[in-house]
This record gives structure tokens, C-alpha cells and sequence, in this order.
């Protein structure tokens, strides 16, 4: 079966799907959030069943907050079989069981903070191609992730005028400079930061509109406990590092940027928490390229309440 699969199409057609950021969810104190703990902490990661550090998954849920079913899974046939099981509970409710007459509150989120004039860029992680390639000819050898980074306007006429504030640089190489091709995990911190900057190496003018060169310095290096194979895995000592250059090209017409493309490429080592590299350590090339977001695209950075904007 593949998600084209006939049996799986008809079962979407009775489901709203919709995707969140499972670490806001799982610890933010919002009426959304408080809502979703509810039934998540019945579902699979439930407490009583040996708990973990995320809730990560997919839940099946009635819009009262009635949880169905729960999984997380990658394989199309164990979600149809989950989706089978829950639209069978579904099936059997009361309508009043289906929904709620209360509406959630609005706000509370971090899509509130968007940098309305400031900037909004996506941010792609992938391996790159290298010698003695030891990766499985599966998802591992195409894994690539997206998260987004923001800036806000004093940071964005900041590094118009020349480089990006200390602050923000070594924000971006902490929380963007991670190595998540294969998987979420945790920023670097602060103090492990060894080079963050980015700055403004050449500029042409044509009006009010100035093409820029981008250059910068990105290096991060954190020692700790970690397990590496898994939920449950034993901990082990591991160092993970990321150190590269960037290069990019952006265009700004006096209000805001109307073209950014920035590459940071480096050599990216160890492993962490959920990241998926046990059989992949390093050291090996890893780029992380950064480019506008479309307009309407709103979505938060996923390690955004690491950014301290309140």
C-alpha cells in the first residue's frame, strides 16, 4: 500500500487533517495547548505507558477533544489500520460526544510575534553529496528538513546597514545550525557557540534599491549526555559540532528584502537526541540554506520560545 493507495484516499476524505508544532503544544499554557494535553496524554506516549521526552504523532481526535486513536508511525499500512480504528470509535459515538459547543480562545501562540516588518526566511537542511557514502539507499540518503527563522526589524536594518547584531547572529547559529536532516532536536546552547556572524561585504546601488553580498561565520560545538538510539536508549557522551561559511545574495528596495538567498555549508559531527544519526556520526558535509518565505506563510520557528521575544 502507498499513500496513493485507493483504500487510503477514501479513509482521508473522512478526517480534517491539520499539523502543529508538537513542542508548543505539549508544554505552552494556551487553551489550545491545555486542550491537546488532555488527549494526548491518553494516547501513545501516555504517562503510564513509560512516557517520553515528546508527543509526537498523529492523534485522531473528535472536535470536543474526544480521542479516538493515536499513533506515530511512518508505515501507510499501520496508519490505515489506525485510521480504520478510529473512524469504527467515531462511528459508535452520540452526537453530543462529536462536539462542543465551547469555541477556544484565540492568541497565545507564537505566530502572534511574526515580524510583521521585520523578515521571514525558510530554512532547508540536507546532507551533502560525499565520498564513501555510508548511508542506507533509503529515506536516510534523501532525508532533508524545513523550519523557519525569523528577524526582527532592528535586526533586519541592522544588517542592511552592515552586519547583524552579535545577539542575533549567534541566535541563528544556535538554533538554525543544528543538525536535524533526519529528525527534530534540541538547539545548541549559548555558551557553545564559537563563531556567529553575518555581515554586508559588498553592496551596488540602483536607486533606493541595494543588491548585497552576504558573508558570514558559523560555528557551534556541545559536549553532553545523550541517547542517540532511540526513546529509551542508554546515554552516551557525544560531542556535536557544525562549523561552515556562508555566502548569499540578497536585494533590498529601501522597505524590505524582495530577493535573500543565503548558503552556510560546513562539516556537521556526532549525534544527539532524536536527530537519527547513530549509524552516521561524521564528520560530513551539511548545508543549510536560508531563503524568503512566502508572505503568507506565518508558520514560527520550531525552537521559536528559544528566541526570548516576549
Amino acid at each position: 500500500m502507498a499513500w496513493s493507495d485507493p483504500t487510503l484516499q477514501e479513509l482521508i476524505k473522512r478526517f480534517v487533517p491539520c499539523a502543529d508544532e508538537v513542542g508548543h503544544l505539549q508544554r505552552a499554557d494556551t487553551p489550545a495547548a491545555k486542550l491537546f494535553q488532555v488527549f494526548c496524554e491518553r494516547g501513545h506516549y501516555r504517562f503510564e505507558k513509560g512516557g517520553s521526552g515528546t508527543r509526537q504523532g498523529t492523534y485522531a481526535v473528535t472536535p470536543s477533544g474526544k480521542l479516538l486513536r493515536s499513533w506515530n508511525t511512518r508505515g501507510v499500512e499501520a496508519v490505515a489500520r489506525e485510521m480504520t480504528a478510529a473512524l469504527k470509535t467515531w462511528d459508535a459515538l452520540d452526537d453530543r460526544e462529536r462536539v462542543s459547543k465551547e469555541t477556544l480562545p484565540a492568541g497565545g501562540r507564537a505566530e502572534d510575534s511574526y515580524p510583521e516588518d521585520g523578515l521571514a526566511l525558510l530554512v532547508y537542511t540536507r546532507d551533502l553529496p560525499r565520498e564513501n557514502d555510508v548511508r542506507p539507499e533509503d529515506w536516510r540518503e534523501r532525508a532533508w528538513n524545513l523550519d523557519h527563522l525569523w528577524l526582527s526589524a532592528e535586526e533586519v536594518r541592522a544588517l542592511v546597514d552592515g552586519a547583524l547584531p552579535e545577539g542575533a547572529a549567534r541566535r541563528l547559529v544556535r538554533i538554525h545550525g543544528r543538525d536535524n536532516v533526519r529528525g527534530q532536536t534540541f538547539h545548541f546552547s549559548n555558551e557553545s557557540v564559537t563563531k556567529a556572524s553575518l555581515e554586508v561585504s559588498a553592496r551596488l546601488h540602483d536607486g533606493a534599491v541595494q543588491f548585497l553580498t552576504l558573508t558570514g561565520l558559523g560555528s557551534a560545538s556541545q559536549t553532553g549526555e545523550w541517547s542517540i538510539g532511540g526513546r529509551r536508549g542508554k546515554l552516551t557522551k557525544q560531542t556535536r559540532t557544525f562549523s561552515g561559511t556562508m555566502y548569499g545574495k540578497a536585494v533590498w528596495n529601501g522597505a524590505r528584502f524582495t530577493e535573500f538567498e543565503l548558503a552556510w555549508t560546513g562539516i556537521r559531527s556526532g549525534a544527539s537526541k532524536y536527530n537519527q544519526r547513530a549509524d552516521d556520526q561524521g564528520p560530513a558535509p551539511m548545508a543549510v540554506v536560508f531563503r524568503l518565505a512566502p508572505p503568507d506563510d506565518r508558520v514560527a520557528p520550531s525552537r521559536f520560545w528559544a528566541y526570548g521575544w516576549r
